[in-house]
């Protein structure tokens, strides 16, 4: 599988780091050895406007936390580096809210105001790959640039014979605990340990139980819109459950004896209160608000959930304890659960003016710079792409645990880059309400799913 491949590739480059890369950052992109601003015969070059579209992943950027108190304040100051080396270039960013994302982007491209660059999610921009709308960049970068990453993200992102975005970062999603609850009733030995990260569902049921006080939340997944599939999924995995089976995308598979019981453990978690209030309509954005109250036990997320905690201390709105530790889904019987990996890119739509396109790209090369590439996963728990990074967060003990988690269990098929991918990713949540709600029975509403899916990916 190719994102069991990329993972085995990253820890091979633990090794390459310890020798590889010295600091300073590198402007990638083959720039011109005229002078900046300047055609190679002396003249100025034309000025041009480029937008730039984020998701709301930095803030708060380790040396310049001053400057980067808002989501786009890093993003901006990249672009004020790059207008340096090409003063008539103008970089309009714009940080998009996760919502936005999936609604702000596909409208943009529907009404021919989407931006020229593009930094987000591959289960979105393969979409838009497959839509046709965006520029193919084998011919674009050069090769000595594509060359530095590691070979299986360009397969990744290479849709219909042609790289549609050039990936950045990826994360990893593991079951993030705060032993701080477990630890104020002595019962810390309830959670696994880094060497063991491994529980069953029962041990799992044990532990949550044991910390459900009033005013506390055992266990919080995203079950209100598509963006907490990731969560979800990872949770019928625990149970044998799989949304494609050998990559067969013709059809889904989540409808199982393995899926319905998976889903029927959901319901009588929330039943009996042990997962967030609201579930059905809380919003990513404030299960991470609530997740820094300090009043939640478990939740499924990345690295970057430890910088999330820092960003609240530093800004004062959290004063809670926390003693955070990374574990993986708990499983049911002999399952052997692997973890899902999102790599996100820079996508380029497509231009007009082949001068504006070049610098586009260059800019985009510019922003994957090794440097950047090492910022970029010290300051959001990324991994990077590139083999010159290698591994910035090697020791870090929680990185670790995925590692060995991904080694061991391996990397879940989400489908990323089917062309259908959205599609049926947005249908899931809306039968896991109505499973929750009791307006359906769990099995009826992946059965549901099951058909309203499967007509999706028959469709031409």
């Amino acid at each position: 599988m190719k994102m069991r491949k990329i993972m085995m590739i990253l820890l091979a480059a633990m090794l390459v780091f310890i020798t590889a890369c010295s600091g300073g950052k590198q402007e990638a992109g083959g720039s011109s050895k005229e002078p900046a601003g300047t055609t190679a015969d002396g003249t100025k070059e034309k000025e041009i406007t480029i937008s730039y579209w984020v998701d709301p992943r930095f803030k708060l950027v380790q040396g310049l936390e001053d400057q980067t108190k808002e989501y786009g304040d890093w993003e901006k100051l990249q672009a004020a580096e790059f207008t340096k080396l090409h003063p008539n270039v103008k970089i309009e960013v714009q940080a998009l809210t996760w919502d936005d994302l999936g609604k702000k982007v596909p409208i943009s491209i529907t009404a021919q105001t989407n931006p020229d660059i593009l930094r987000d999610y591959l289960g979105r921009t393969s979409q838009y790959a497959h839509q046709g709308v965006l520029e193919n960049l084998e011919d674009l970068v050069p090769k000595e640039e594509l060359d530095d990453y590691l070979p299986d993200y360009l397969d990744l992102y290479t849709i219909n014979g042609h790289l549609h975005a050039l990936p950045s970062f990826a994360w990893t999603l593991g079951l993030v605990i705060n032993k701080e609850l477990w630890k104020q009733k002595g019962k810390e030995s309830m959670i696994p340990t880094p060497d063991n990260p491994y529980w069953t569902i029962d041990q799992f049921d044990q532990a949550i139980r044991e910390v459900a006080d009033k005013g506390k939340v055992p266990f919080s997944v995203i079950v209100a819109t598509a963006q907490g599939d990731t969560g979800l999924l990872s949770f019928f995995w625990g149970f044998g459950a799989k949304l494609f089976k050998e990559s067969d995308y013709s059809k889904v598979a989540l409808n199982s004896p393995e899926g319905v019981k998976a889903l029927e453990y959901l319901v009588k978690l929330n039943d009996d209160g042990l997962i967030q209030p609201s579930a059905v309509s809380m919003q990513a954005g404030d299960m991470d608000t609530l997740f820094t109250t300090g009043t939640v036990g478990a939740y499924g997320g990345q690295l970057g959930l430890w910088k999330t905690i820092e960003n609240s201390k530093k800004e004062g709105k959290t004063k809670a304890e926390f003693d955070l530790t990374m574990v993986q889904f708990p499983s049911d019987g002999d399952v052997k659960n692997g973890v899902a990996v999102g790599p996100t890119g820079l996508a380029i739509f497509k231009q007009e003016d082949e001068y504006k396109r070049k610098m586009v790209v260059e800019f985009a090369n510019f922003l994957n710079s090794t440097q950047y590439q090492k910022d970029y996963a010290i300051n959001a728990g990324q991994f990077p792409v590139k083999k010159s990074a290698g591994i910035p967060m090697a020791e870090d003990p929680n990185y670790k645990v995925l590692q060995k988690i991904i080694d061991e269990r391996g990397v879940e098929d989400m489908g990323l880059t089917n062309p259908k991918y959205a599609e049926i990713r947005a249908l899931l949540q809306p039968e896991i309400q109505a499973a929750l709600l009791k307006q359906k029975t769990p099995a009826q509403a992946l059965q549901d799913y099951e058909t309203a899916a499967n007509k999706v990916l028959s469709e031409k």
